[in-house]
């Protein structure tokens, strides 16, 4: 994959003129989003938006390119998902009427479409079509190297819309999130409030992975603050494995997520997803629903019995 990344010579950081346009952001004028962004998208950067299907993706996105539309900037929705008749009504729907929309599948022709926009959606990569005979493997190569370099070149941000598998899985390579700027994933917040997301940057060469709290209706997304910065250190992985413990020694043999909450000062989407992720592998069971639901530990005889 060629993403014409010069070759240089080792010099001091402070020698090294930084481009203007990592200072000119393309702003939304909605501060929430903007805040999102680090105050703003860095011209020519790149993004791929996960999640899984109705989680929001094309709504999210829609509602940027809208905000940077009413800034004054120059913006399509290419979609390979649905037809323009189908786009323009969900615009309608979004109060969304300043985005260029089209259904667009080919690698080249939105190679091009960066030179006219600067800002630019594809929805989604698994759609992407080449006339050139290319196998899956050579066109997700090829896909992913034209669109980024082109970006860069033409200083158009780039967001590219990735599915999950049923099982939660990203389609596709790891490819794509490794040679993107920044991955963006959106997931259900709470487990009965169907309107509840979380829009996380969980990677980003830019500024820091934070997550946000976000509620979605017909309408679109109302975002309603920061939920957490995420340290570097410990890692993810180790901060998780720490709550798990800690869920585990608990002492009362029915656990809630109020009580989680409290004692291991968490949010409520951290709290579910912890408490989910417990149920799935066999260490919990749920009894109930909604916020009155407890959990019992599965001890080790009835899983020896199961």
């Amino acid at each position: 994959m060629n993403l014409n990344i010069e070759r240089t010579n080792f010099v001091r950081a402070c020698d090294v003129a930084i481009p203007s346009t990592f200072f000119n952001r393309l702003t939304t004028g909605v501060k929430e989003i903007d805040e999102m962004f680090g105050e703003g998208i860095i011209p020519g950067s790149s993004f791929t938006v996960t999640g899984r299907a109705g989680s929001g993706k094309s709504s999210f996105l829609l509602q940027l390119m809208e905000g940077l539309a009413n800034n004054g900037y120059n913006v399509g929705y290419a979609s390979g998902e649905e037809n323009q008749h189908q786009l323009a009504y969900t615009c309608k729907r979004l109060n969304v009427s300043n985005v260029s929309i089209a259904s667009e599948t080919d690698i080249d022709n939105l190679v091009n479409a960066t030179k006219d926009f600067d800002a630019l959606v594809v929805d989604s990569f698994q759609a992407l079509t080449s006339a050139n005979k290319l196998n899956f493997s050579e066109l997700e190569r090829y896909a992913i190297s034209s669109l980024v370099k082109a970006a860069k070149e033409n200083e158009c941000a780039l967001f590219i819309v990735m599915h999950f598998t049923k099982n939660g899985v990203l389609k596709g390579s790891t490819l794509i999130p490794h040679t993107v700027d920044v991955n963006i994933q959106i997931e259900l917040d709470e487990e009965d409030d169907s309107t509840a997301r979380v829009v996380s940057f969980i990677k980003n060469r830019f500024g820091a992975t934070l997550d946000y709290r976000a509620s979605m209706t017909s309408k679109g997304f109302t975002f309603t603050g920061k939920v957490v910065e995420q340290e570097v250190t410990p890692s993810k992985n180790a901060r998780k494995k720490t709550l798990i413990d800690s869920i585990l020694k608990l002492d009362p043999p029915l656990i809630t997520k109020s009580t989680i909450m409290t004692s291991l000062n968490l949010s409520g989407s951290q709290a579910y997803l912890i408490l989910k992720e417990l149920c799935d592998t066999n260490k919990l069971v749920k009894i109930g629903r909604g916020d009155n639901a407890c959990f019992k530990k599965v001890l080790v005889e009835e899983k020896v019995e199961a």
